[in-house]
């Protein structure tokens, strides 16, 4: 089993962490001042920090067998490694994906299946990409 963390871009790991600051800041602001907020947007703002926290901490890759797990904050999934068939460089700051379990910009889009895709962003992009070529050499490389 190879764990591999997401790398992680610093501008979008300052964004996030000023949003965790901010918004705390409003949730702390909001119980000691005396001004009566409801319980449930206090609720709401709370859970929205433990997210960004929780994907801001828990941001990672596991291959296992015959499977690639990913899985960002409470965002999780699994691909059948011998499923796969392409998986393609990208850089930039828009990826024409769905699920991007990833913390930077720079990274890969794995094809599997028949129109299925995901962004991730392996911390040690050499060896993960040894790791599945092991388990399914067939897999197309474009870097």
């Amino acid at each position: 089993m190879n764990r591999f963390l997401s790398t992680k871009n610093g501008l979008i790991q300052i964004i996030l962490w000023s949003l965790v600051v901010v918004l705390s800041g409003l949730l702390v602001s909001s119980i000691i001042t005396s001004t009566p907020i409801p319980f449930v947007p206090k609720l709401i703002l709370g859970l929205v920090i433990a997210l960004i926290i929780w994907v801001l901490l828990d941001t990672r890759y596991v291959i296992k067998t015959k499977f690639l797990l990913y899985r960002s904050g409470p965002f999780r999934g699994r691909i059948d490694i011998t499923k796969i068939k392409k998986i393609k460089l990208h850089s930039g700051l828009f990826v024409p994906v769905s699920m991007k379990p990833a913390l930077d910009i720079n990274g890969f889009i794995i094809t599997y299946n028949q129109y299925d895709d995901v962004f991730v962003s392996p911390s040690n992009s050499s060896i993960f990409l040894e790791e599945l070529k092991k388990i399914n050499p067939s897999i197309e490389i474009n870097t």
